[in-house]
């Protein structure tokens, strides 16, 4: 297994110097909103995804067509009203299609990062080790952050990349095929089992929603717990699977059709 000790170590100190201090001040903040975000989306995430899906297109359809009429010389009432229906009406008969989308990015990121574990960060872990003629990632100062923070780390990235692709040559074209193919399972199934995915897709990004707000906020009121938190891996991953688990049972209850009374049947019939 990987020792994540350094990656975490670095990451944290990444973020320390590229995260605006307003941002940081506000960790706590941030990481609530995350956490009634993630515990929505894992209750009633799948239940409410249409309806929410097709208000807020509706409401960007009102704004749109607000604007459109104001510059046409219509009355912005009526503008905002066939904004609205129009832009509703596209997401009510494209969500299977919106469905597959999710579905799709939230496979694939999960596709990639398990390829990423099992196959680029060995690479990482050489790559940053101290040796002669290859220097590590260095971190910039607050002034140099200020000045320019991009143009350092895209190309420690590139570095790497290069560093990793040299070592293994089927990673490029190994990552791109995980990468498409999850994606493509994804459109696949959000397209054929509505349902299914829309549960799947919504409790893993709420479960991690809220392991973020509270990585996020135990972190920020005791420095140096990560460390805690990879010793005991074994009991956070359970406390995590039982979340999301819950989760998916949950969602699965509230999102599945109430029976129907026997008079319903009769007429049926």
């Amino acid at each position: 297994m990987t020792d994540l000790t350094p990656i975490f170590e670095q990451v944290r100190e990444f973020a320390v110097r590229y995260i605006p201090l307003e941002f940081q001040e506000r960790t706590v903040a941030i990481a609530a909103m995350f956490l009634v975000g993630g515990v929505g989306l894992s209750v009633l995430g799948a239940k409410l995804a249409k309806p929410a899906m097709t208000t807020v297109l509706g409401l960007l359809g009102a704004l749109g067509g607000v604007v459109f009429a104001r510059n046409a010389g219509v009355h912005e009432a009526i503008g905002g009203l066939v904004g609205a229906l129009m832009f509703a009406t596209v997401s009510h008969l494209t969500f299977r299609l919106w469905v597959g989308v999710a579905s799709a990015m939230v496979l694939s990121t999960l596709a990639l990062g398990a390829f990423s574990y099992q196959e680029v960060l060995p690479h990482y872990m050489e790559f940053v080790s101290p040796v002669e003629g290859r220097q590590s990632f260095t971190l910039p100062s607050p002034e140099q952050q200020a000045a320019s923070i991009q143009p350092e780390f895209k190309q420690w990235a590139s570095d790497f990349w290069a560093f990793a692709s040299q070592r293994d040559e089927r990673l490029p074209i190994n990552s791109q095929l995980v990468g498409f193919g999850a994606a493509a399972l994804g459109l696949f199934l959000g397209v054929i089992a509505v349902r299914w995915m829309l549960i799947l897709a919504t409790s893993i990004v709420g479960t991690g929603l809220v392991t973020t707000a509270v990585a996020a906020t135990v972190t920020h009121y005791s420095p140096g717990s990560e460390q805690t938190f990879l010793n005991n891996a074994g009991v956070m991953g359970m406390g995590v699977g039982a979340f999301l688990v819950s989760s998916l049972i949950l969602q699965t209850l509230l999102t599945r059709k109430a029976p129907e009374s026997g008079q319903e049947k009769k007429n049926k019939s």
